[in-house]
């Protein structure tokens, strides 16, 4: 099924470093709506959160068409880190109000984070699977 598929775009120009400047501008996008339209309750932290999870969407599919652990999966790691730090705290600047006094925001963050270390590393099992069926 994968050999069907041709993933040579996939494989050049959408790598973690790209999805995360994606991200970054819907964070931000998302933040100066929420700036300009006056929503109240810190809003720019669910921008900033929805940013989040399309990376991490993003990222998991994309990952199908990466054959190495190493070279995609581990980098994107490093860069969800990132992505998270900068977003929220933009999030903090932009709204004036810590993450630490929202609850809400922070019971969100945590099953976003477990989403993402679980299913990348089962769609990486998943792609593992499907080479050693392939080979034999």
């Amino acid at each position: 099924m994968l050999e069907e598929v041709n993933f040579t775009l996939v494989n050049r120009r959408v790598n973690p470093y790209v999805q995360v400047g994606i991200a970054l501008a819907v964070g931000w996008a998302g933040m100066l709506i929420c700036k300009i339209a006056n929503i109240p309750n810190a809003a720019e932290y669910f921008a900033a959160l929805i940013a989040i999870v399309f990376f991490c969407l993003l990222n998991t599919v994309v990952s199908l068409a990466h054959p190495s652990f190493f070279r995609y999966t581990v980098p994107s790691y490093y860069m969800f880190i990132f992505l998270l730090a900068v977003l929220l705290l933009s999030a903090r600047y932009a709204s004036g109000t810590s993450i630490w006094d929202l609850e809400i925001y922070r019971m969100m963050l945590v099953p976003i984070v477990l989403f993402y270390a679980i299913a990348s590393l089962l769609v990486r099992g998943l792609r593992m699977l499907y080479e050693a069926a392939q080979n034999e």
